[in-house]
């Protein structure tokens, strides 16, 4: 009852419930929209014949052992007794996540374009879709190749794996707001769709995979924490490693910056969605 004495519209708790059911059922409407995304990504692209699927695992696992057996002949990344194998399969793996889904996202809305005839489909959810698929490859090579290594006594377990997990959640993020900002912007431009393979390899002395920010000159650390995949490699190797500290894994940096890339992302996407002819 208010001031003038008249009552209010009762609102009840299954209204209430009600609005929450919707908004519930529609996550978990676009919830199968990213998963039929996400196998039908894996269909195009590794089809069913032979071992099907499994090559989003094959591909990765191939890669980083390769890489990780070349880095640990020449004792890579050794100091404080650190095991130069899983010191570098640690960084590559993890830094495949981004490398696989940036260097796939270039020219996507065109490829996909069709697919956004349908209503419930957007661009976000197509980028999203590539991104899991990536992601979840690249962490699968990660578990088999450092249980192969423990087996083998080249490893071990991480020594805090809350950490190591948050690490690659952290850069799955980072990898997904770049794919968003390479899938828009190379949408009108041509140059710059050419641009993003060489960019990944680029990055990836860069980002802190093969180095740690302890070894480098005193003078050139506060530069290198810029970028935000140094203090995400530093957090994994805390997690990964026993001897490893986080002095220089900011979080908090990481997520504001995630954060920034990502809202830069969903702008650049809005802008050229109206660009983007459904046939």
């Amino acid at each position: 009852m208010d001031k003038s004495g008249s009552k209010q519209p009762y609102r009840s708790s299954g209204e209430h419930r009600s609005r929450l059911d919707i908004f519930l059922s529609g996550i978990a409407r676009q919830g199968s929209v990213i998963h039929a995304l996400a196998l039908r990504e894996l269909q195009q692209r590794y089809g069913r014949a032979n071992i099907g699927y499994l090559w989003v695992i094959v591909e990765p696992l191939m890669l980083a052992s390769v890489v990780t057996a070349i880095h640990s002949f020449v004792g890579h990344g050794t100091s404080n007794g650190i095991s130069p194998f899983t010191f570098t399969l640690t960084g590559y793996t993890i830094f495949i996540i981004f490398r696989n889904s940036f260097t796939r996202s270039d020219g996507v809305l065109h490829q996909y374009s069709n697919l956004l005839y349908h209503n419930m489909i957007t661009p976000f959810d197509i980028m999203l879709g590539k991104s899991i698929v990536e992601t979840l490859g690249c962490i699968s090579a990660l578990a088999v190749l450092q249980t192969l290594g423990v087996i083998l006594g080249l490893a071990e377990f991480p020594a805090r794996p809350i950490y190591l997990i948050e690490a690659i959640v952290l850069f799955s993020w980072f990898s997904f707001a770049w794919c968003l900002l390479a899938g828009a912007y190379t949408f009108h431009s041509p140059f710059l769709e050419r641009l993003v393979h060489p960019a990944s390899y680029f990055a990836m002395p860069l980002s802190g995979a093969f180095f740690t920010v302890s070894v480098l000159p005193a003078w050139a650390r506060p530069y290198v924490a810029w970028n935000p995949m140094v203090p995400v490699f530093e957090l994994a190797r805390y997690g990964q490693f026993t001897a490893s500290s986080d002095r220089y894994a900011q979080i908090g940096f990481v997520v504001a910056a995630n954060c920034f890339f990502t809202y830069w992302g969903l702008l650049a996407i809005r802008r050229v969605r109206k660009d983007i002819h459904v046939s």
